[in-house]
């Protein structure tokens, strides 16, 4: 009986982690940092993509960010940080645009909506978060 209420609670518990996870929302500073380092990730790996003119992989890149961006949008608007939120808009918007320009082959417009996103994030890393130890970030104590 005891093995058995055992696993009727570990079975909620990871099916409450995949929903979370599968909701797309961040509800967590654990949250939060995973979808940086997403961010991060395909950050560099649309970089590449458009180093190697592979437009699909930027144009998917791009809709992942926009998406990622969105998420990150909603969780300083709940925690009613609006500059925080008002850079990630500007992120996403930077992110679209790149999408934009690699679908219609304006590809003067691909650099500068680059540096806006790189900006964007620099400008709200620098105002929200602060370096860890062994690397990595994290929100400053004092924002939320």
């Amino acid at each position: 009986m005891r093995r058995h209420l055992l696993a009727v609670l570990a079975g909620v518990v990871v099916a409450s982690f995949v929903g979370v996870a599968q909701s797309g929302e961040i509800s967590s500073e654990a949250d939060y940092d995973a979808a940086m380092k997403e961010v991060g990730a395909t950050f560099r790996a649309v970089r590449s993509d458009m180093d190697a003119r592979d437009g699909e992989s930027v144009i998917a890149g791009t809709t992942k960010l926009t998406e990622l961006f969105g998420q990150v949008e909603a969780f300083w608007e709940a925690h009613n940080v609006l500059a925080a939120a008002a850079f990630a808009t500007q992120a996403g918007e930077a992110a679209s645009a790149i999408r934009s320009a690699v679908e219609n082959q304006a590809f003067q417009e691909i650099a500068p909506a680059r540096d806006a996103l790189a900006g964007a994030c620099q400008a709200c890393h620098n105002e929200y978060r602060e370096p860890v130890d062994g690397g990595g970030y994290r929100i400053k104590p004092s924002v939320l």
